[in-house]
């Protein structure tokens, strides 16, 4: 088996044929699927039950108590049995021959124990182009800490792609689960793995996407409501990512700062003291505490998103 697809999922069920439909197209077939259902109480079993076959079936059914994407995304990742592991959401199909392209990546780092696995792009429907801008192939390998810290975005546009990692490393990371944090940010999964591993960066098209109204991008108060696993997330990169990576002052202090003030808005907005806090506050970090409320005021809607 070389491929294992997770699919998380909640009251999709309108949806779900359309991903599905994606993968059964696919020529290549060393591959399963695992639609965790994270507690819906739409038809999502029914229309999964279509595509299970009595023998053999490459499709799984996995449904659990509702407790946020990440909780879902651990049960996917510890009943995975392929060697490369890909998070396919409910509202993102597969191009035609992604697998196939997702293989030929793969087995360049297969072996490669520096490599976690291989990145590529996504096209959004509705604007009809690849999401952010383009990976330059002249230095294909990057990581998940260089993507999510230091590569250049487009303002105002998502920067998303679609992986395919190493099942035998993510198995060695579980997200946290705890009472009342419904979502934690897949980030914060892949930030632990990118300060140890490389990725193999791709322009091709593997994956297509839509954001559609019930969708955490379409919801405006979405990080104030699950503001417990943001600020579960930020405490992690101040304690164990960004200490693990040695950068040049300028970039190290952009991103400590970013870091901190999103972490004192999270404490801020768990105003009942539901959630962790840092282990230890430093000198920078009480600075940026003092102008928390200067920088809120003037970027309040930037910091609610």
């Amino acid at each position: 088996m070389y491929f294992t697809i997770c699919i998380p999922t909640y009251n999709r069920g309108y949806i779900l044929h359309r991903t599905l439909d994606s993968i059964k197209k696919q020529n290549f077939i060393s591959y399963e699927v695992i639609v965790v259902d994270d507690g819906s109480n739409d038809n999502t079993e029914e229309i999964v039950s279509h595509y299970i076959e009595p023998e053999n079936s490459k499709f799984r059914y996995i449904k659990k108590p509702n407790g946020g994407k990440h909780s879902a995304l651990n049960v996917g990742i510890e009943n995975a049995r392929g060697l490369f592991f890909i998070i396919l959401d409910s509202d993102d199909w597969l191009a035609d021959d992604a697998l196939q392209k997702m293989y030929e990546l793969c087995t360049t780092i297969e072996k490669d124990n520096s490599f976690c696995g291989i990145m590529g792009r996504m096209l959004e429907k509705q604007q009809g182009e690849i999401e952010g801008t383009l990976f330059d192939l002249n230095n294909s390998i990057s990581s998940y800490f260089e993507f999510h810290f230091l590569m250049k975005k487009i303002p105002g546009k998502k920067f998303n792609c679609i992986e395919a990692n190493k099942t035998k490393i993510l198995k060695q990371i579980r997200y946290p689960e705890m009472d009342k944090m419904t979502f934690v940010p897949e980030a914060w999964l892949f930030d632990q793995i990118g300060v140890h591993y490389n990725l193999l960066l791709s322009n091709d098209v593997f994956c297509y996407s839509e954001y559609l109204q019930d969708g955490m991008n379409a919801d405006k108060k979405f990080k104030i409501r699950h503001n417990l696993g943001f600020l579960y997330h930020y405490i992690s990169r101040l304690e164990n990512v960004l200490p693990a990576k040695k950068l040049p002052k300028r970039i190290s202090i952009k991103l400590y700062t970013i870091a901190w003030l999103q972490y004192w808005n999270c404490v801020h907005v768990d105003k009942n003291n539901e959630g962790p806090r840092i282990s230890y506050v430093s000198f920078y970090g009480k600075i940026m505490k003092i102008i928390y409320p200067v920088v809120f005021f003037f970027v309040k809607s930037k910091f609610n998103r």
